[in-house]
């Protein structure tokens, strides 16, 4: 039974990728702070905070599914960052990158399949 936005499982994975995405940068450097890490870090606290607003906006179908949408763009958003950090060899621990690049591919499955199927859920 979904009570509050806090019973989604996007909500808790993603709010779960989010913390560990703030733990990750902290090994960034410096000169990415004003740029890859901002970027990031806005976008992995975006999904989250977009769940929680749409779900409260969930009466409306249009307005829910919206919300719902951007939280996948910024997924998306998230595993280009995540392969950029990759490439630049930012991400130090053995497969890390290819955890949280498959973690952020599923979320984008799971928000495609609760955008679709609301109606089922509620």
């Amino acid at each position: 039974m979904i009570k509050s936005f806090l019973d989604l499982e996007v909500y808790k994975e993603s709010f779960q990728l989010s913390i560990e995405i703030e733990e990750l940068l902290k090994s960034y450097p410096s000169s990415e702070k004003f740029l890859l890490s901002d970027q990031m870090k806005r976008a992995s606290r975006s999904i989250p905070a977009q769940i929680a607003e749409g779900y409260a906006r969930r009466e409306s179908i249009k307005d829910f599914q919206r919300y719902i949408r951007d939280c996948t763009g910024e997924s998306n958003e998230m595993i280009n960052h995540l392969l950029l950090s990759k490439h630049k060899r930012y991400i130090k621990k053995l497969g890390y990158a290819y955890e949280l690049i498959e973690r952020y591919t599923r979320l984008c499955k799971k928000l495609t399949n609760l955008k679709n199927n609301w109606q089922n859920f509620r």
